[in-house]
């Protein structure tokens, strides 16, 4: 059996691998049960194992993480892999032995040689909740673990901050549980921290409607939050791009999650983007934009320009 978990480290993989792996094996143990990462193992080491009976006869459960290779950009490792092994190894595995493969957000790209030929053979579960609904009943499963009283809004905003983010949803339902009194809308927006992602989407439609009073409130409170004005203007790049990209598609009558399948985001960022987009913003002013926030970052990155005052000079002037 060959299974491809796609998640990030939650109590719910945690749960998954346990529930997994109690169902192949009495009790486990080192020899019967070996967790593996693709960066620190060798593919090597790994198929030997794969391919090495237990002891005692019995099954393995054999846990890899990481696969690094599932991304088209490579690489640098203290070892050589030959990946045409992993190839020939799934079109042949050892019966004795169960393979699970745990692929977080970050390597998980669904057009890749490597993950297609390990879905075609494996089963496949996506813990990233990529539908809304989906995030939401998990939500709500963990809060009725728990003595929390919150009303509606409270929750809805919760889940809202958290969309997306399986490890921060459990974080925060866990500090939530520590509070003694009833949650409302005030004490979420002091205990739980808005995603980057939304004060960036926020900044860049303050940029779009030259809302420069608003503008300048948000970069303060990223300032605040130590974001380095390089990384700033990276995210808005993304953003725009983001936003150019998923009007192009929009126009091509494609679903919001054939949008997000296409560029191989959150379906939640382009839920967020079309919302600025249907605001009738030029495509041109976007392109301009872009173009002008990659001249920013290559003088800044050169010297040219200071990292503060040329980019708070691009946000006044915008």
């Amino acid at each position: 059996m060959i299974r491809l978990l796609i998640s990030e480290s939650s109590i719910l993989l945690k749960s998954k691998l346990n529930n997994y792996t109690n169902d192949v094996l009495e009790s486990k143990n080192e020899f019967n049960y070996c967790v593996f990462d693709f960066e620190e193992t060798s593919l090597d080491d790994i198929i030997t194992t794969l391919e090495s009976p237990s002891f005692f006869g019995e099954k393995k459960v054999i846990v890899c993480k990481n696969p690094y290779f599932f991304k088209d950009e490579k690489m640098k490792l203290p070892f050589e892999n030959n990946l045409e092994q992993f190839l020939k190894y799934l079109s042949n595995p050892n019966p004795d032995n169960d393979l699970i493969v745990v692929c977080p957000e970050k390597y998980y790209n669904n057009k890749n040689k490597y993950f297609n030929a390990l879905s075609k053979v494996s089963e496949v579960e996506n813990l990233l909740f990529e539908d809304e609904k989906d995030f939401t009943n998990y939500a709500n499963m963990l809060l009725k673990g728990t003595k929390i009283s919150l009303d509606n809004d409270a929750k809805n905003l919760l889940i809202n901050r958290c969309l997306g983010d399986v490890c921060k949803l459990e974080r925060e339902i866990a500090k939530l549980s520590l509070y003694p009194e009833k949650i409302d809308v005030d004490i979420i927006n002091k205990m739980v921290a808005k995603p980057l992602e939304d004060d960036v989407f926020e900044l860049s439609n303050a940029i779009l409607k030259k809302d420069h009073k608003q503008i300048m409130q948000i970069y303060n409170d990223l300032k605040l939050l130590k974001i380095e004005p390089i990384n700033l203007i990276s995210l808005l790049a993304n953003q725009f791009r983001l936003m150019l990209q998923v009007s192009i598609l929009k126009n091509q009558n494609l679903t919001d999650n054939e949008i997000a399948t296409t560029l191989n985001v959150h379906p939640y960022r382009i839920k967020l983007a079309k919302q600025y987009i249907q605001q009738n913003y030029s495509l041109n002013t976007i392109k301009n934009i872009l173009l002008d926030l990659s001249d920013l970052d290559y003088k800044i990155k050169i010297g040219e320009y200071d990292r503060y005052v040329d980019f708070e000079l691009f946000l006044a002037t915008k």
